[in-house]
């Protein structure tokens, strides 16, 4: 629960943001090249970043809806009857679409472990089966309600997220090979912890190992948050043209970490390339926007994981794109698609073809 003086932050918090938003649009005609194209993610992004670093996560999620909440009231929109799991270690999943479908897409949602799922995710979800219908393919997503740090810390949300992944392979009973992992930011942080997992053993999770031979048709990982406090030292950041600035990574980063030292399950970045030698998957797409500012974090990663990695690695740049632009442009009202979530429903499309 929040104390009375961070409640009665709101008032100087929201007056600030006013005044961004006021901002924003003076500027909107004038704005530099580096800020968004369209005036509606100009003014979006700006009143995010300015919410993001003025706001601690503990004020954010007070205000903020729960993933459960949100996916009732999708459903409810689409007139779908909701049809969640709970699994252990009280972790939760939610279907959208058909769960007796041939092939599943199971997806970790970003938010630095803070903040959760919003209406974006859901219609972004609801695009990716729509494709695959109307291309003649069975998919459903099985997305993943983690618990948000600080509540909980590292590695409660690897552990949830690895259970998501056995309740779709040992109790669903669905060969690994009908199995995509996705996740954005600190949800691409997550696939890259459950393939670790599956590869490596995570020391306090349970052993998760696929049968001999077998391996995950493939994985998306969009602007994945792979370093979790990246040293910004001499480096020049220009967060215009982005969702998030450099005063996010520090703060909700620590709070997921919390006591425990970091290592490759949490810091994927920090590995060797060998550390990614036997991840049991096929293909690898990475996204990343072309103006967030953990692009040249995203771009060593790939790097590493194309040094290492056995199967395929293919990395997309979104052109004038910000951070997990698929889903927060959709949240912010823009329906154009993105660049990224192109490619990424292209690639989910092409795994679904070999399945």
């Amino acid at each position: 629960m929040l104390t009375i003086a961070q409640k009665l932050d709101y008032i100087p918090a929201l007056a600030s943001t006013a005044l961004t938003f006021v901002w924003a649009v003076v500027i909107l005609v004038f704005r530099a090249p580096q800020y968004p194209t369209h005036w509606l993610l100009h003014i979006g992004y700006a009143v995010f970043r300015k919410l993001t670093s003025r706001l601690s996560a503990a004020q954010m999620q007070y205000v903020l809806p729960t993933t459960n909440l949100v996916y009732n009231r999708y459903i409810r929109s689409v007139r779908q009857k909701p049809l969640t799991v709970t699994l252990d270690h009280g972790a939760m999943g939610h279907w959208i679409g058909n769960p007796g479908a041939k092939n599943i897409l199971v997806w970790y949602h970003g938010g630095g472990f803070a903040l959760p799922a919003n209406m974006g995710y859901f219609k972004f979800w609801a695009q990716i089966v729509a494709d695959a219908e109307r291309n003649g393919k069975s998919l459903a997503i099985f997305a993943l309600t983690y618990t948000l740090a600080p509540v909980a810390t590292y590695p409660t949300q690897l552990r949830q997220a690895v259970e998501a992944l056995r309740y779709i392979l040992v109790e669903k009973r669905h060969p690994a090979s009908n199995v995509i992992l996705g996740g954005d930011s600190a949800g691409g942080n997550l696939v890259g912890g459950v393939l670790s997992h599956l590869a490596h053993t995570h020391p306090e999770i349970d052993p998760l190992k696929l049968n001999e031979g077998e391996r995950i048709a493939g994985a998306v990982l969009i602007a994945p948050w792979v370093i979790l406090q990246p040293d910004l030292t001499g480096r020049t950041i220009d967060s215009r043209g982005d969702l998030i600035t450099e005063v996010v990574g520090p703060l909700w980063g620590g709070g997921y970490i919390g006591k425990a030292p970091k290592d490759f399950f949490t810091d994927l970045c920090d590995a060797p390339p060998e550390w990614f030698a036997k991840f049991p998957i096929r293909k690898i797409l990475v996204c990343g926007g072309e103006r967030e500012i953990l692009l040249p974090v995203i771009e060593e990663f790939v790097e590493k994981l194309r040094a290492g990695f056995k199967g395929d690695v293919e990395f997309c740049v979104g052109k004038g794109e910000g951070h997990v632009a698929p889903v927060y442009n959709l949240y912010l009202g823009d329906k154009r698609e993105t660049q990224q979530g192109a490619k990424a429903k292209l690639f989910i499309q092409q795994l679904l073809e070999k399945m």
